[in-house]
């Protein structure tokens, strides 16, 4: 286990961290590409201006 001077004030080490923020951008970009087509088939269905 980790010493407690290798942990950050959430209790994750670097390399938990660096790991918990990569899967965090991948499904941050996955909701991002599915919003953007969803605006782009209303914007189809419905114009909005």
């Amino acid at each position: 286990m980790a010493d407690k001077s290798d942990l950050s004030f959430t209790g994750l080490t670097d390399d938990q961290a660096q790991e918990l923020h990569s899967v965090y951008m991948s499904g941050l970009f996955l909701f991002t590409a599915i919003a953007v087509v969803a605006h782009i088939a209303v914007y189809i269905w419905r114009p909005w201006f």
